[in-house]
């Protein structure tokens, strides 16, 4: 198994590999594939890929980010999957130490991610490696908001 930059010709792969985060829940691929090739440019972003006999088995994605929290640079690992019948193998783990050096090398103090509640064994896995938890997140729809904004009273 070898981890390396991922590339736009893989594309289609981590889409499939993603949709195992969310069962249930049909992706738009469109999206999916807009966000991974916007990614692949953006230079705070870094994709990784574990490969296995020349096929993508797992990804994970990660921006760098300024936070006043941490009076630093922080790693936000903003997706992260290994295919399920590969799971148990190092593949996660070695990918984790992957994103854990590049956020080192790029002057990060922290890793942080937001596994879904609903994935209470991967919370397991994360914990492993030394992740805790720290807070919950709160997402607001900018969409949802100007409609609620547009129903208030004018005073």
């Amino acid at each position: 198994m070898i981890t390396r930059r991922a590339t736009s010709e893989e594309a289609a792969r981590v889409t499939g590999l993603l949709g195992e985060l969310w069962p249930g829940r049909a992706l738009n691929s469109d999206r999916t594939l807009e966000v991974y090739r916007r990614s692949l440019g953006a230079a705070a972003d870094h994709l990784r890929s574990a490969e296995v006999e020349g096929r993508a088995v797992g990804f994970g994605s990660m921006v760098i980010k300024n936070r006043f929290w941490q009076e630093s640079y922080v790693g936000c690992i903003t997706a992260f999957v290994v295919e399920e019948r590969m799971r148990g193998r190092g593949i996660g783990r070695t990918l984790i130490e992957e994103l854990s050096r590049i956020a080192g090398a790029n002057g990060c103090r922290k890793v942080e991610l937001d596994p879904g509640f609903h994935r209470e064994g991967v919370h397991r896995f994360y914990e492993g490696p030394g992740f805790g938890r720290r807070c919950s997140i709160l997402i607001l729809s900018p969409k949802m908001y100007e409609m609620k904004l547009a129903q208030e009273p004018v005073s």
